[in-house]
């Protein structure tokens, strides 16, 4: 159910800008997701394609680019992309708490990778004759 209520965020949001620039359908709505939404990307399509029916975002493709997971560490200082845990199986590692790839510590925090959000919408505009 969360891909559901992100896909329908990502129609509401996109109905209310398409209505503010007079768009008669829209063709393409770009996204950027973090990994750290832990959304399903498929499912997110596949949801948003039922969201978006009977709407002038039916038909629409939705494009998602994935944002890698960042850390910064407390302890040496370390910013960058987060490094998968290879001992744990991948549907484990996402969820197991991020060490530094630098020093091992485990005093990190997460600075990038929980982005949901539109980045821009495509869409055909009603002439104003």
């Amino acid at each position: 159910m969360h891909e559901f209520s992100a896909a329908m965020s990502i129609v509401e949001t996109a109905l209310q800008a398409a209505e503010e620039h007079n768009a008669r359908r829209v063709t393409r709505v770009n996204v950027d997701v973090g990994e750290f939404t832990f959304l399903v990307i498929d499912q997110l399509i596949f949801n948003f394609e039922i969201a978006s029916k009977n709407t002038i975002l039916e038909g629409a493709e939705l494009k998602i680019h994935t944002v890698r997971g960042r850390l910064r560490c407390s302890d040496c200082g370390f910013e960058g992309e987060t490094v998968p845990d290879p001992t744990l199986p991948p549907e484990i590692a996402a969820f197991a708490p991020m060490k530094c790839p630098r020093c091992g510590s485990a005093a990190t925090e997460i600075i990038g990778g929980k982005e949901f959000y539109i980045t821009d919408i495509e869409a055909e505009i009603a002439s104003s004759e």
